[in-house]
């Protein structure tokens, strides 16, 4: 009773409706999200080749219209009732984005985010629409820093894990063509030279 004080206090209705596991008949669209993640990540805030504002916030990619003061997303559409950690990725991110990079064409976008089996995303910087998705092997525990080369063929990811493993995937299939140890010490940005 120390613990849950309420248990006496609160007694059952005697009639109520039964529960109904049906979703709601509403539906919902993501308008415009308050915030910026800068507490641990590095170079996150870039302009598009429309000259709008691309940086990240939770589990999304914002493209901000400062002169309207509109934003479009990368993710956000209507989620299964899951935990973040059985939900799906294969679309958006699920979970805290904690990296972000744009293509020399300021056209794509590449982001990473935090979890057991990270994953990374590249998306058109302008509309929003995904274009491709990478898969980090499991234990790398998020996304630390990620690029889009030079001639935009190829993304480069370094995970969070104690090595700082360093992944470079095909931008177009999402194939996986190199993986190597990276070091012990952390890794906060990565370019191609």
């Amino acid at each position: 009773m120390a613990v849950r004080p309420y248990v006496g206090a609160i007694v059952e209705p005697d009639s109520h409706p039964e529960p109904n596991p049906e979703a709601p008949d509403e539906n919902w669209n993501l308008t415009y999200v308050y915030g910026y993640r800068c507490e641990d990540s590095r170079q996150n805030v870039f302009m598009n080749s429309a000259g709008e504002t691309v940086y990240m916030t939770a589990a999304l990619g914002v493209i901000l219209n400062t002169e309207a003061n509109t934003q479009k997303f990368f993710g956000g559409g209507q989620a299964d009732h899951a935990s973040k950690h059985t939900s799906n990725t294969a679309n958006c991110h699920n979970n805290d984005v904690t990296a972000i990079a744009i293509s020399a064409d300021r056209n794509t976008c590449a982001t990473g985010q935090v979890g057991k089996a990270p994953v990374g995303f590249t998306w058109d910087a302008t509309t929003g629409e995904k274009k491709a998705r990478f898969q980090l092997d499991r234990g790398g525990r998020g996304v630390a820093a990620i690029a889009i080369s030079q001639c935009g063929n190829y993304v480069a990811l370094v995970d969070r894990s104690n090595d700082h493993n360093v992944y470079v995937f095909d931008a177009n299939s999402g194939d996986c063509k190199a993986k190597e140890k990276g070091d012990g010490n952390n890794i906060y940005d990565i370019a191609f030279s």
